[in-house]
């Protein structure tokens, strides 16, 4: 078995809950989808077999180990092998996802610890919504720590912003992260967010304003 990776590297959380937190990073190839506003579109890979994945992440020595992409469930058949492996070296398992594929997710969710959750609002990516697979993702992902984010660009539509606080009622122990677009800082953006984070609070929702730290920092 083996799994298509671009790369791996430690380096801080720069988004969502975990901010700041030192973490080893797997960045999986491939996605099953097509963002416009995607800032990691990935052209190469190598295959690696799970043995020389653990090898590289027991020798990072930091025991918090995201996994991110593109999207990593597309190699769920991979991480089935993987995870019980890495999990007895004791590496807590952090979980970056587009959460639109639920039957994967089912397949490795007694190895995962936190779960990223990442809202994919049409107006923002220029691709058909998904709040029916986001539903029963979160129906499976809820017994793991969760936490919601979605970026904003200048394109967002407050349509979907009012579709995302319906999404979010019966959800409102969790948080979400407001996400400005990191190529496009403007003012405008920035007074758009605010007003969209406004909007989210009268109706009880735990929401933040959090842009990508990691890009400020000019680190990956």
């Amino acid at each position: 078995m083996q799994a298509k990776i671009t790369q791996f590297f430690q380096s801080i959380q720069g988004e969502g809950k975990y901010v700041g937190r030192r973490q080893t990073f797997i960045r999986f190839f491939g996605c099953n989808l097509q963002c416009e506003y995607c800032d990691t579109r990935l052209t190469r890979f190598r295959n690696y077999s799970v043995e020389e994945v653990k090898r590289k992440v027991v020798e990072s020595k930091v025991k918090s180990l995201s996994l991110t992409g593109g999207e990593p469930l597309m190699q769920v058949d991979f991480l089935k092998e993987f995870l019980p492996k890495i999990c007895k070296e004791g590496f807590e398992i952090y979980l970056e996802t587009n959460a639109t594929l639920p039957r994967n997710l089912k397949e490795i969710i007694e190895f995962i610890d936190i779960i990223s959750f990442d809202i994919k609002l049409k107006s923002s990516t220029q691709q058909p919504s998904q709040w029916r697979q986001q539903e029963e993702f979160f129906s499976l992902a809820k017994s793991k720590e969760v936490f919601f984010k979605t970026v904003i660009t200048p394109n967002t539509e407050m349509r979907d912003i009012e579709i995302m606080a319906q999404f979010m009622e019966d959800k409102l122990d969790y948080t979400l992260y407001l996400q400005p677009d990191s190529r496009r800082l403007t003012p405008s953006l920035i007074k758009l967010v605010m007003y969209f984070q406004e909007y989210l609070l009268d109706k009880r929702i735990d929401v933040r304003v959090l842009p990508q730290v990691h890009k400020f920092l000019k680190i990956p």
